[in-house]
């Protein structure tokens, strides 16, 4: 039994050192996954081939209201029910930024698009890391979920809630205030049926990659989305509460390898 557990001890070494070919050491206490820090949320956006800048953009937007909506790929037709805010990733000549916006709703005017207002970050509220995967087709956004907090003279925006949905989108290089899409986390790409967002619980340490359904469409692979990673480090609590899972900074690999060899 000694012998067993000796040997169990070494592959586990081994296994933190290179398990499935990448490290998997613990993060330092406190990070989540993705690098997130207590606070932030981490995506992670891959597509079918390198990104084209030129051609297109890549959004991913958030409902940060509770209500459960997912924002749509039409939505003229629900008053951009789902639309609070979103960042865009985006490139002009050779060079690609990503930038947070607010969807600010005339509630006079139901119908009307809704003004597209930048919200203004320091580096340190948003991090966009390009080709995390060595091969142009992945980039990372590390952002306070703070950053989507109400701005001055939008009265259709509320308080940040607990429960968020999301999309995301490849849409065509336009103008501010276009939304073009192309392609979708849905069946229909750019058209219905819709992608249901999961709930992306903020109270909670997550961290989830969820498949882009495909669509059959004949669409251009830098165009194609093929999955979206989410990451969650929920900000810390003046006292802890059951509901509140903070990330404790452990991969968690490790761990399961033990009980692997030990049982």
């Amino acid at each position: 039994m000694i012998h067993r557990l000796g040997f169990g001890i070494i592959l586990l070494t081994a296994a933190v050192v290179a398990a499935c070919g990448r490290q998997v050491t613990p993060n330092p206490v406190g990070v989540g996954p993705i690098g997130t820090l207590p606070g932030q949320m981490g995506v992670a956006f891959d597509v079918a081939a390198p990104f084209n800048f030129s051609s297109y953009q890549y959004w991913v937007i958030f409902d940060t209201t509770g209500d459960g909506q997912t924002p749509s790929t039409q939505p003229f037709l629900n008053n951009w029910a789902g639309y609070s805010s979103g960042i865009e990733v985006s490139g002009s000549g050779g060079s690609t930024y990503a930038a947070a916006y607010q969807f600010v709703k005339n509630p006079s005017q139901p119908h009307a698009r809704p003004a597209f207002v930048h919200i203004i970050t320091t580096p340190q509220q948003l991090q966009y890391l390009f080709n995390q995967n060595g091969a142009g087709s992945e980039f990372t956004l590390i952002f306070d979920r703070n950053i989507f907090t109400s701005i001055a003279n939008n009265p259709s925006q509320q308080p940040l809630a607990r429960n968020w949905t999301y999309n995301a989108f490849t849409t065509q290089a336009s103008t501010l205030n276009q939304l073009l899409i192309l392609d979708s986390m849905g069946a229909g790409g750019g058209n219905p049926p819709q992608y249901v967002s999961p709930t992306l619980n903020t109270w909670q340490c997550l961290d989830n990659t969820y498949t882009a359904l495909f669509s059959g469409q004949q669409l251009n692979p830098a165009a194609q989305i093929t999955s979206i990673e989410i990451a969650n480090n929920p900000s810390p609590a003046p006292s802890p509460t059951p509901s509140a899972v903070p990330c404790s900074g452990d991969s968690g690999d490790a761990r399961h390898i033990l009980s692997e060899i030990t049982r």
